[in-house]
């Protein structure tokens, strides 16, 4: 069995996918992971929108290529859409008190990072991708109007299983303590 810091080690944002589909078990482990990351009050504010249909993820595909980027989106045999709900249910005073924080942001990220975790220990590759129009990515995927489309994962297997040296901060550069 792995270890954790050799999954964190191997996750990277995959940009070319092997054309080998993906078992449907295998997503839905990635989807269970995801499933079971913590947030605020309990509120799960997240959907996941899995698509494999040839013909609606090529149109995906289009949506998130709006800036010229995400190409390799076209390649990746899975796209998923993953989109928070309109109306997270946290606790009675919640929103009141800290209403300038927006809870279910960091909860999708935390839910996202479950999902792309247990891809890489599975062997599988992902992209996250933000560069698309919400309306026209709720519109293809009829996803409520209320909702909000924050990402979309692209997952395969990579076309290599090169793993590239990852480059950030220091730890000095980031932290702080108060001793």
């Amino acid at each position: 069995m792995q270890k954790l810091d050799e999954i964190i080690l191997k996750r990277q944002s995959c940009r070319s996918y092997d054309t080998k589909p993906v078992a449907k078990e295998d997503i839905i482990k990635c989807l269970d992971a995801a499933r079971l990351a913590p947030s605020a009050c309990n509120s799960q504010p997240w959907k996941f929108t899995v698509v494999t249909e040839p013909e609606t993820k090529a149109k995906l595909s289009a949506l998130l290529q709006i800036v010229g980027g995400n190409k390799f989106a076209d390649a990746a045999p899975v796209l998923i859409a993953v989109s928070e709900d309109e109306c997270p249910k946290l606790m009675p005073g919640v929103l009141e008190r800290w209403s300038c924080k927006h809870f279910a942001h960091c909860d999708i990220g935390i839910a996202i990072a479950h999902f792309t975790l247990k891809a890489a220990e599975s062997g599988l590759a992902t992209c996250i991708m933000g560069t698309f129009e919400d309306c026209d990515v709720k519109e293809l995927l009829d996803i409520p109007k209320g909702d909000t489309v924050r990402a979309v994962l692209a997952l395969g297997y990579p076309s290599d299983d090169k793993i590239r040296g990852k480059n950030r901060k220091e730890l000095d550069e980031i932290v702080r303590f108060i001793d």
